[in-house]
């Protein structure tokens, strides 16, 4: 009897130790886009920003590898008056921050994650935004267009180019 049960237990650790290194492909994926982008993101590369709206603006920011789209950052900005009047007797805004995390594999979108701040004080929004944890989230339009720009950028010759295709 003892010898089943060392029997079982060997069949159970070796159950629970295969299925724990079966590999999650998206997992894999996301890994390897995270390495690719701190590549990146630790080089110093020129940027460019292009247009803004009155109330807000975005920017998006992608990135490549050996001509693939892998990751795009949307971060969007926004204010509005909140109807509250302040001492000094102007009215009260209140400021807020998205941010989109897309990530692409074979060209389709594998993880979408977002996070958003708001605040009274629009300096406090980066300090703010670095600590509130990502989401899982799905916004197919924001995804398909940012996608639909990521697959154009690398035809962009000039920046009437890109004025052209960011007159959507």
């Amino acid at each position: 009897m003892t010898s089943t049960r060392v029997l079982l237990r060997s069949l159970l650790a070796a159950a629970f130790f295969t299925t724990s290194a079966i590999a999650d492909p998206v997992e894999d994926a996301v890994k390897d886009i995270r390495a690719k982008y701190n590549q990146i993101a630790g080089a110093k590369l020129d940027t460019h920003g292009f247009g803004a709206v009155e109330l807000g603006g975005a920017v998006e920011t992608y990135f490549y590898h050996i001509g693939q789209l892998f990751f795009i950052y949307v971060a969007q900005s926004s204010w509005r008056f909140t109807g509250n009047t302040l001492a000094s007797g102007e009215s009260e805004t209140v400021d807020s921050l998205i941010e989109h995390r897309l990530y692409f594999a074979n060209g389709g979108l594998i993880r979408h994650l977002r996070k958003e701040v708001e605040s009274t004080n629009y300096d406090a929004l980066g300090g703010l935004i670095a600590k509130v944890p990502n989401q899982p989230h799905e916004d197919p339009a924001l995804a398909s267009a940012a996608k639909m720009r990521g697959f154009q950028i690398p035809g962009v010759g000039s920046w009437q180019d890109v004025a052209t295709m960011l007159a959507y």
